[in-house]
Order: C-alpha cells, then sequence, then structure tokens
C-alpha cells in the first residue's frame, strides 16, 4: 500500500530522510520510531505531498506518486486519513462539523454526511458528543474526534503523526487499540511515535530511524 524506494527528502538546514527503503503492506500497522528530528515527520509530510522529496520514488496503493499535478495531489489525499497531534479541530465548529468537513470538501451529499459522521463517532465509542464544541472535551476526546475525522472517508491509508504525545498511557493505549481496529477493516496505518514503550507490547513492525537514516 505504502513503498519507499531511495527517498531522500532535505530541507535547507540540510537535515531531513536520506535513501529511505520501506514499505506498508494492505491492512498492517507500522510504526516510524526514534527521536525528536530523526525524520519521522517527514515521512509522513511525503506521502501527504505536504513536501516534495529531492530523490527517489513514493508508491501509494500501487500508483507512483513522486511527482503529480495540484490536481492529483486532491486525488491521493482523498485515499489518506490524517491524524495530527495537535488535533488542529476547529473550535468554532462542532464535532459534527469536524468530523463532516473532510466530506463536504469532497462534495459529498448533506444525507451521506450525516450518515458517514454517524457511524464514524459509533466507531470511536463517543456518538452523544457531535453537538459539543472541541474546548468542551478532554484531549483524549478530542483525539478520538481526530481519528473519527480520519475515518469518515474510509481511507485505504491513516498516517497518525505522534498522536499519542500529550496523552497519558491509558488514553494513549486507547487510541491505539482504535488504529489497530482500523487495520482489520483494511486499512493501513503508518504512526510515528518516539515512545518505544509504548507500542512495544503490540508486536508490531516498525522502522527505526536516526537522524533521517534507518536503523539497521
Amino acid at each position: 500500500m505504502i513503498r519507499f524506494k531511495k527517498v531522500t527528502a532535505t530541507y535547507k538546514n540540510k537535515t531531513g530522510i536520506f535513501n529511505i527503503n520501506f514499505e506498508v503492506k494492505t491492512g498492517q500497522m507500522v510504526f516510524v520510531m526514534g527521536p525528536t528530528g530523526a525524520g519521522k515527520s517527514t515521512i509522513l509530510k511525503a506521502i501527504y505531498k505536504d513536501i516534495n522529496i529531492n530523490s527517489g520514488q513514493i508508491f501509494l496503493d500501487k500508483e507512483d506518486i513522486t511527482v503529480c499535478s495540484q490536481k492529483k495531489v486532491s486525488l491521493i489525499r482523498r485515499k489518506i486519513g490524517m491524524i495530527f497531534q495537535d488535533y488542529r479541530l476547529l473550535n468554532d465548529r462542532t464535532v459534527f462539523e469536524n468530523i463532516a468537513l473532510p466530506l463536504r470538501i469532497e462534495g459529498a451529499f448533506h444525507g451521506d454526511i450525516k450518515k458517514k459522521v454517524k457511524t464514524a463517532l459509533s466507531k470511536i465509542d463517543l456518538p452523544k458528543i457531535e453537538s459539543s464544541f472541541p474546548l468542551e472535551l478532554s484531549g483524549g476526546e478530542q483525539q478520538r474526534v481526530c481519528v473519527a475525522r480520519a475515518l469518515v472517508k474510509n481511507p485505504k491509508v491513516i498516517l497518525a503523526d505522534e498522536p499519542t504525545g500529550n496523552l497519558d498511557p491509558n488514553i494513549s493505549d486507547e487510541i491505539l487499540d482504535l488504529l489497530e481496529t482500523c487495520t482489520e477493516n483494511g486499512a493501513s496505518v503508518l504512526m510515528s511515535t518516539h515512545n518505544f514503550p509504548l507500542i512495544k507490547p503490540r508486536n508490531k513492525r516498525f522502522v527505526e530511524l536516526n537522524k533521517g537514516k534507518i536503523v539497521l
């Protein structure tokens, strides 16, 4: 589902990722491990087309997405659900409106939006908060809403950038349970984290980075 082939992507300060090779299969959950600045977020940004790479190739769903037009970027992102550490919820909109936003951007019909948002809320076990605003929720609840927003499109790939970084261990485990459930429904999950003790019990494959390179 995701494949990196000799990918290098650098910033002006010469940090980044260098000659990265790995793959994530359909329905697989893979962790990208490493300290701050190791290049974890760069990998996710390259897949989401937030940054361009210097060299190499990136494949998503068997398609080479290394170089593409802005219109193509929009189509690629339809296959991806994105979860951020800092939530990135719109505080002046309800939970329902936040989760519905990706569907509205795609031009979905109101009836379909309502049905899919309710289904997403049910999956995160928070079916009664659709009229609440983000700041009325706990950090764990806000991150669950972010998971629902990522799931509402039924994406083929979920990218999670340090989604448990601001949460206590029990809530972090609950978020990982939700992401693991996504793989049972066929989605591929790639999650960045610096917290090895958190993911160790999961017994999942991980890619370890240090200074932009894979640690062998």
